[in-house]
Order: C-alpha cells, then structure tokens, then sequence
C-alpha cells in the first residue's frame, strides 16, 4: 500500500482524520478510548520467544523479518504500536488474513493464556531495543 501522508504529495491531516471518520462511521462501531499507557508489557520475554518460535516464525520469519505474514520486527511497526494493539491482535487475528486467534480454540492452533500472548507480544517488542 503505498503512503498517503503529506510529506509524499497525498493527504494532509486533516484529510486523513476524514478518511479515518469516514471508515468509522461506515463500520458502524464507535471506537474506545485507550485506558492503558501506549507501553505496559511486563512478560516473560524468554518465554515469548519458545513460543514465537513455535506458533508464529513459520509467517512472520524467526526474527520477524516476515513471509507469509508481515514483517514484525519492523521499526515503525515497534514504534508505533501500543501493547494493547500486539496482544489484542495476537489474541484475535487478523480478519481477511491468514492469521489465526489464538485466544479461541482452534484444532489447528494453540490456544493461548492471556500470560503467554503478552509474553509473545514482550519478545516482539524486544526487537526495538532499549527505545521501551
């Protein structure tokens, strides 16, 4: 997809939150505000990685340089991306994609504990340094 902001010639801001309204509106749902800091996770990273390596490397790449799935240890990604968005994602996939929710249960997935996503979630943050 390419970029839309400003600085490449397309939208200007104001022309952005229009879009991002409009898409609201049309879905129907009103969003939440967010009541945790962008930056929370306090997991077993250790453990978030025997995991990674388990259930997401096969997409996403053993360091999350990506594949199938997109990559993760993607510096804009990390540096944008509350732990909110990682863990709630990791928990209900990604709707039109491939990625499964691991939060359900699922014969062909893990079903994971809400411990052991914001474990994963801490080892893919780990990628972006000591920038936490």
């Amino acid at each position: 997809m390419p970029a839309w902001g400003e600085l490449t010639g397309g939208l200007r801001p104001e022309e952005i939150g229009k879009v991002v309204r409009h898409l609201r509106e049309l879905s129907g749902v009103a969003p939440e505000a967010e009541k945790t800091p962008p930056r929370w996770l306090a997991a077993d990273g250790a453990l978030g990685q025997r995991l990674f390596a388990a259930s997401c490397s096969g997409c996403h790449g053993p360091k999350g340089e990506g594949g199938e799935g997109p990559a993760l240890n993607n510096k804009m990604l990390l540096a944008n991306a509350t732990d909110s968005f990682l863990v709630e994602t990791i928990a209900r996939g990604r709707r039109g994609t491939p990625m499964p929710a691991f939060a359900e249960p699922s014969a062909a997935y893990p079903n994971y504990s809400r411990g052991e996503l914001e474990a994963i979630a801490m080892y893919i943050r780990s990628w972006a340094g000591s920038k936490r």
